[in-house]
């Protein structure tokens, strides 16, 4: 859980298959991240909770408190690449390394994230909104 956590962008984990999923373009990403956002992270049977700030100077910054207790702390830094979403964490088992996310729209305020087909974090809700 912990790498999950750190490797991806880290929204709600072990997310289910996307449906009808389109990728969004980078201009897409970069309206709706490029004025900064907050994410709300994990909810109810997810196994954790917390939030991640996106902030628009390229550095985000967050937690996750797991079920057991354990807080997590997640800090680094993301950009645009192409029609990616890429990321830098301190931590974790790709510390200091970009790893880079297609955002696929599953409807009006849901996204799967995925690296290659592999499904990181559903995002959910008001987060969407620009």
């Amino acid at each position: 859980m912990h790498r999950s956590i750190l490797t991806g962008l880290s929204m709600v984990f072990l997310g289910t298959q996307a449906i009808a999923a389109t990728a969004m373009i980078g201009k897409e990403l970069q309206a709706l991240l490029s004025g900064g956002k907050v994410i709300e992270l994990g909810g109810p049977k997810e196994g954790y909770s917390g939030e991640l700030s996106v902030l628009k100077d390229g550095t985000a910054h967050g937690q996750v408190k797991l079920d057991s207790g354990d807080v997590i702390s997640i800090d680094g830094v993301w950009h645009i690449s192409g029609n990616t979403f890429c990321s830098s964490w301190k931590g974790g088992r790709d510390a200091g390394k970009a790893v880079c996310e297609t955002w696929n729209k599953t409807g009006p305020k849901s996204v799967s994230v995925l690296n290659g087909k592999r499904i990181l974090a559903e995002i959910l809700g008001n987060s969407l909104e620009p």
